[in-house]
């Protein structure tokens, strides 16, 4: 048997080696047979698998999709089934466009009527006002307990329960939470109203601890609101503006006991309202700075 072919040049070039693709003719002993051996680029086998690896994957997205006319355009076997459902799939999707746009375009265009009435309500029930102390606890009453839970933790040998030092300041947190955990009262520490209230008038007339109601702040301790509406009182209880022929002025004085305020964890001497009425928060604060500068000297 005797082998012809075409070899390439064994001249070095410069440029980048490249695939042979010169067609190579094989002479075998028969003369009859005759064989053609064309090399293949694998780059070719390769985007002709990811070309087919596509087409599959939307094949098979439109013949298990909802959407009305893909599974037919996927499943036609004929050219002239494809574009019919092509037609069709493109018509219905203009015209559902055309239906949604045209409806919003409606709810857009729909006339906007807005009806303001003005109402005078008078007399009008005087706002409830809510007063909380600065600091919650009373320190004569807070530092006993307090230095014998710290004494407990081994946290401080001394006796002296007179002051509290710095260092144990971060642990005034942890003392509140382990009386909490063990569901103890802490009642005893708060500021009581009748030890802070020092004079109360509304509209001229005189008031007192009973017509004030209590409640808890995580923050501030016991607060205490007066002219509050309970679900257990009759309107009755509840003042208005023009009570005793006045202009709905509350006139309350405090003694803040900012000498027993728990140090290191509560900064500032002053009372907390809460009200919707921003003249009145103007006249407490100015009457509770008033007391201490003033009234009592030695408060602060």
């Amino acid at each position: 048997m005797v082998l012809f072919s075409q070899l390439p040049s064994t001249k070095k070039k410069e440029t980048m080696p490249k695939m042979d693709t010169t067609p190579r003719v094989a002479f075998v002993s028969n003369p009859s047979m005759v064989s053609m051996v064309f090399p293949t680029k694998p780059t070719l086998i390769k985007d002709e698998k990811t070309m087919h690896r596509r087409r599959s994957i939307i094949r098979e997205f439109a013949l298990n999709t909802s959407t009305h006319g893909l599974p037919g355009i996927a499943r036609s076997e004929s050219i002239h089934n494809r574009i019919f459902w092509s037609i069709s799939f493109l018509c219905f999707t203009a015209v559902m466009i055309y239906f949604v746009t045209t409806a919003i375009l409606s709810y857009f265009g729909y006339p906007t009527q807005i009806n303001v009435d003005i109402i005078t309500e008078w007399p009008q029930y005087f706002p409830a006002v809510s007063i909380c102390n600065g600091a919650p606890f009373h320190l004569d009453r807070f530092i006993r307990p307090f230095l014998n839970y710290t004494y407990e933790q081994n946290l401080i040998n001394s006796t002296n329960t007179s002051t509290i030092p710095a260092y144990l300041a971060s642990s005034i947190l942890n003392f509140l939470i382990h009386k909490t955990n063990k569901n103890e009262s802490m009642d005893s520490y708060l500021f009581s109203l009748s030890s802070m209230l020092y004079k109360c008038t509304f509209n001229n007339l005189p008031c007192s601890i009973e017509n004030f109601t209590t409640f808890n702040s995580a923050f501030y301790g016991r607060c205490y609101t007066f002219n509050a509406k309970m679900k257990s009182n009759s309107n009755n209880s509840v003042r208005y503006v023009n009570h005793n022929g006045g202009n709905g002025v509350l006139d309350l004085e405090f003694y803040v006991h900012s000498h027993q305020y728990v140090p290191y964890f509560w900064k500032g001497k002053y009372m907390i309202n809460s009200s919707n009425d921003i003249l009145f928060s103007i006249f407490i604060q100015a009457l509770v700075w008033y007391l201490w500068y003033m009234i009592i000297p030695n408060c602060h």
